[in-house]
């Protein structure tokens, strides 16, 4: 990176930032309502309590939950602290994105995927089961910017790489529905951000690739042995042998954890 690119990183980062403190409203729109089948665009955001239909005043990402004290204007219910929370970090996550690509248009590309993993994540650490719509829109969404980016700037090993990684996790995704189609295997509940993951790595190159690959494994396997401890401890505390015990969210969804960490780790050692 030049001097030269020093302003309009000045400008990019914090822009990116700002965008995906946006972004991360909407994200919890879909991580709520997608779940029950609700739409997203209709009708506008409400309170989960009361069912009170925010103004737009009450629905200024941060400021507003920060200006109402955390609390519904209508009925006084506590507003959970996740709704700032994951604004605030989806634009910390798009300012770190743009740095890394240098404010280039490929960072676009890599926040709609990012935003797409986030909600994924979120909905299964929330206990229920990821839609395929949410990881295929993103994944497409993105991949078409990415190809179009790239293609545009001749980063052709990009492109292909993108693609290539796509396919290979549309396939792994294809086998893993065939031989659980409920996904009652708790270790591949997350399965359709599996989408996100292959076109988010196949585009950074072999190296990359490589990296996240190994930092999925390692956290995959961590997670499994993290949530066999502590099944086994409560296990071990008095708990009922028939009911499941419970593990904490991270544990107990190794396979999206291991995905985020693989797209974290990636993006790291790009180059």
């Amino acid at each position: 990176m030049s001097s030269d690119d020093y302003p309009l990183l000045a400008f990019a980062i914090p822009f990116a930032g700002i965008v995906g403190i946006f972004v991360g409203s909407f994200l919890n729109v879909v991580v709520y309502r997608t779940p029950l089948g609700l739409s997203v665009s209709a009708p506008r955001s409400f309170c989960p309590t009361c069912r009170h239909q925010l103004g737009w005043w009450e629905n200024i990402p941060i400021a507003s939950w920060l200006a109402l004290k955390g609390r519904c204007r209508n009925c006084h219910q506590r507003i959970s602290a996740r709704y700032p929370v994951v604004e605030l970090s989806t634009g910390i996550v798009f300012a770190l994105i743009t740095w890394a690509w240098h404010g280039g248009g490929l960072s676009v590309a890599y926040c709609f995927l990012a935003a797409s993993m986030i909600a994924v994540s979120l909905i299964e650490y929330g206990g229920k089961r990821s839609p395929l719509s949410v990881a295929a829109i993103g994944a497409f969404g993105g991949q078409l910017i990415l190809v179009i980016v790239a293609g545009w700037q001749h980063l052709w090993t990009v492109v292909g790489g993108s693609l290539g990684g796509f396919a290979v996790a549309a396939i792994t995704l294809a086998i893993l529905r065939s031989t659980d189609p409920e996904c009652v295997d708790p270790r591949g509940h997350g399965r359709t951000a599996l989408l996100v993951a292959g076109c988010w790595v196949g585009g950074l190159g072999a190296g990359p690739a490589a990296f996240g690959a190994t930092a999925w494994i390692i956290t995959y396997a961590l997670c499994m042995l993290g949530s066999w401890s502590t099944a086994r401890r409560l296990l071990g505390a008095g708990s009922s042998q028939t009911a499941t015990p419970p593990i904490h969210p991270v544990l107990g969804t190794p396979l999206v954890t291991a995905l985020a960490v693989a797209m974290a780790a990636s993006l790291v050692v790009r180059g």
